[in-house]
């Protein structure tokens, strides 16, 4: 507990960007001193950094969490105005329930991510520099979370987007280097309307502070403008949060980077988008904005994007790329559960968050095991690697039916209760929402296409040529996949603690007045 008191408690909210960051600053520093070194000497300093400074902040991460769920939002401010923000310069973060879920999230996906790479990243060069933007990455993603002011939040954002394409294009090979440079041009042209919308929003109000923004915008509801910047901000956040029309470059940028980046893709960072969505239209826009119906708008793009992503899915027969264009359907389910605008709603797809985080994040580690062991992800020439391979087999197995919904793991409870928030919408709200639910059912039977596909590939069929020379993954690899598999099961048998702390901060999501109410009181130390 020493560990816990070298840090006021007031600087807990930024503890788990300053951590991460710190880490990665300290590993590029040791890289340059160490020049000279050479193989397992080197490679296993950056790998000890990056899995202790992750399990570090997941501590502080916990110990935040414990005073958030004691005495509310807990928050930091640093002003150059004197005491009280806003100042001519300033920064504050405030952390809620569901910011400290989220950044838990974040930050397990790092921890488990960084083992992994141990044995993944074996073969490769540069891995001080890999281990420094899996760190930055995650430190920027905490910081967007508990970002309460415009500016900073883009800051952070656009940091987390920036580290996120290096890393895509990591191998530095035809494939990445493509797929990084769609993924940078769209990520510019969704960061460009964010920031516009954003100095539109600093025009019309004279500040960034959300939590004064928020008052600015809701004491004048009836501006024609609030619903066009409702739409950009969308449509700025829905390009990181693979929203479609908006998700082109996620089907080449996941099945490019290296595994373990693909499950932080694909299991963190494009909920980051959502998050933008979500967190920006519930604290600054009223939901009963004249003419603009935000939350329909939510469901209509959820219906659109998890039907695209289902038939998209089908036609393939790249198992990263399969998997990617499920993480589009998944995005959809969330995407539902939040544009239903019911406490419920949110609460269900905080939950649908965590699940979808740990269910894709153990398939893109075991088709990264498939991929490290025989050289290829066509499924034609995957077929019968479980039985070569039966421990990667066996918990891609377990991964594959949480995505299904199969009981008793995790998927099941986070795909059924999305489905009862949908119909207690249609019930208190519109019946329009049952029409809805009933699209998102058919898109979860659809699934099943590939999702036994993706059985039948790879336990079904007799050992192809090329899986005949499988080999196990590694102890870190297996290790990595064990701990998200143990997870997707425990949270099934016994969902109950997990769901309760997912319902707190997806009820801390919808009640947005406290985190305003907060920025609002909060005076720089």
């Amino acid at each position: 507990m020493q560990l816990l008191q070298l840090f006021p408690e007031g600087l807990y909210p930024v503890l788990p960007v300053l951590i991460p960051v710190g880490s990665a600053l300290l590993i590029a520093v040791l890289a340059v001193l160490s020049q000279t070194v050479r193989g397992r000497q080197a490679r296993g300093v950056s790998d000890g950094i990056a899995v202790l400074a992750f399990a570090a902040t997941l501590l502080y991460v916990y110990q935040l969490g414990v005073r958030v769920w004691a005495g509310g939002v807990q928050t930091f401010v640093w002003s150059s105005g004197g005491t009280t923000y806003p100042g001519p310069l300033g920064v504050v973060l405030a952390a809620d329930a569901f910011s400290v879920f989220l950044m838990g999230l974040f930050t397990v996906m790092g921890l488990v991510v960084s083992i992994y790479s141990i044995g993944y990243m074996s073969h490769d060069t540069g891995l001080q520099q890999y281990y420094a933007l899996l760190l930055i990455m995650v430190g920027a993603m905490n910081g967007v979370v508990v970002a309460c002011d415009l500016f900073t939040l883009f800051m952070f954002y656009e940091t987390m987007g920036l580290s996120s394409f290096v890393l895509v294009a990591f191998r530095r090979d035809w494939e990445g280097i493509e797929a990084a440079i769609k993924y940078l041009m769209m990520s510019a042209v969704g960061s460009t309307l964010v920031l516009f919308s954003a100095s539109y929003l600093y025009g019309l109000t004279g500040t960034l502070n959300i939590g004064a923004m928020a008052q600015a915008v809701q004491s004048d509801p009836d501006n024609p403008l609030i619903g066009v910047l409702i739409a950009l901000l969308t449509a700025g956040f829905g390009v990181k949060g693979a929203v479609v029309p908006f998700a082109a470059w996620l089907a080449d940028a996941h099945p490019a980077a290296p595994s373990g980046i693909s499950a932080m893709l694909s299991g963190v960072v494009i909920k980051v988008g959502i998050y933008g969505i979500v967190r920006v239209n519930v604290t600054l826009f009223s939901v009963s904005v004249p003419y603009f119906d935000w939350p329909l708008l939510l469901a209509t793009f959820a219906l659109v994007t998890m039907t695209a992503g289902n038939f998209w899915a089908l036609t393939q027969t790249d198992l990263k790329r399969m998997l990617a264009y499920s993480s589009i359907t998944q995005i959809g389910f969330i995407l539902f559960a939040f544009g239903t605008f019911t406490e419920f709603g949110y609460q269900t797809g905080t939950f649908y968050i965590l699940s979808h985080a740990l269910t894709k994040g153990l398939l893109f580690l075991c088709a990264g095991a498939f991929l490290h062991s025989v050289g290829t992800r066509d499924l034609n020439e995957l077929e019968g690697i479980g039985k070569r391979m039966p421990f990667t087999g066996a918990v891609f197995v377990l991964g594959v039916l949480s995505l299904m919904g199969m009981p008793p793991l995790a998927g099941f409870y986070a795909k059924v209760l999305i489905l009862m928030a949908g119909v207690s919408a249609g019930i208190t709200q519109t019946p329009l929402y049952v029409g809805f639910t009933l699209v998102a059912i058919f898109n979860a039977l659809l699934a099943l296409g590939y999702y036994l596909r993706m059985l039948q590939v790879v336990w079904l069929r007799p050992p192809s040529d090329r899986a005949q020379g499988a080999h196990p993954a590694s102890r870190s690899m297996q290790l990595a996949m064990l701990l998200m598999a143990a997870a997707l099961l425990l949270i099934g048998l016994y969902p109950a603690p997990v769901y309760s702390i997912a319902s707190a901060a997806g009820s801390a999501l919808y009640n947005a007045g406290s985190l305003v109410s907060a920025v609002l009181g909060a005076q720089s130390p």
